[in-house]
Order: C-alpha cells, then structure tokens, then sequence
C-alpha cells in the first residue's frame, strides 16, 4: 500500500495536477534565499512563466533586488541541472522574476526568543540597615521592608 508521499510523487507529473510542481519549484527556490530573506517572503506563485514573489515591507530595494539577481542565477546557470534539490524548476521555463511588496504585516510571525531572558536572581540583601528618617510615617514603611528582606533572607 502507498503512502501519501508516494501517491503525491505519483500524480506531481500529470497535467491537471502541474500545480503540485509548480509549488515546489517554489518553495525550493525560498529555500535558497538566505534565512533573514526568507521568513520575509510572504509566497511565491508562477504564472505565464514568470515567478512572482510576495514579501514583506520590511525588505529594502537591495533585498529585492537581491531576490531577483539570485534566482535568475539559479534559473540561468548550470546550477539547477546539477542540484537534485531544484529538480522540479528544470521543467518550469521561468524567463522572468518579479518580487511584489505587501505593506501588510504577517500575522503569524513569533519573534526568536531565548531562555536566557528568563534569569532569576537570589535576593543577597540581609537588612541589615540603620533606618533613621524625619518622617513617622516613612521610618515605619521602611522597616516594614526591612522586615520583609529579613524574613526572604533567613528562608
């Protein structure tokens, strides 16, 4: 019995399914991008041999046009005929790149966040200070604390 991934590999080749390939073709294409690059590219579709790519506003035109000079290297060198990876982008005859902006931000993008931020620090204060102040009132809070950091320091 087939797996899914078999029946996929399968039915990739026949026409009214070239979509499949077409989507590949792109999503390695992405994944050739550097990776700050690529969590900035929206999607990516081809239509009328020509690729199209979505990206956010964050990119500048450099990026951009670093986009583009990049895949029409790979398209245009001998690079795609030799890597096993862009196998599927042999039979596309993309002639043109074109990177669109989207000013809308992404709406599932979570920042990298690391442990380290997550520090805990042991209270190394044993109160032992001489309170001495004007105000009743301020002497009796600050004793209150007082009392507060010897009870956290003795436990």
């Amino acid at each position: 019995m087939k797996n899914a991934g078999q029946i996929i590999t399968t039915i990739q080749y026949k026409p009214q399914f070239k979509r499949i390939l077409q989507h590949k073709c792109v999503q390695k294409l992405k994944s050739v991008m550097l990776p700050a690059i690529q969590k900035n590219i929206k999607y990516g579709y081809i239509r009328d041999k020509k690729l199209y790519f979505v990206i956010t506003s964050t990119l500048n035109k450099y990026d951009k046009d670093n986009i583009i000079n990049t895949i029409k290297m790979i398209l245009n060198g001998r690079m795609i005929e030799k890597n096993e990876n862009l196998f599927e982008c042999i039979e596309e005859n993309i002639e043109d790149v074109i990177v669109k902006v989207d000013h809308r931000p992404l709406s599932n993008y979570k920042p990298y966040t690391t442990t380290a931020h997550n520090l805990h620090y042991f209270e190394r204060a044993t109160g032992e200070l001489k309170i001495t102040m004007q105000d009743e009132k301020l002497q009796a809070v600050a004793q209150e604390i007082q009392k507060i950091i010897k009870e956290t320091h003795e436990s």
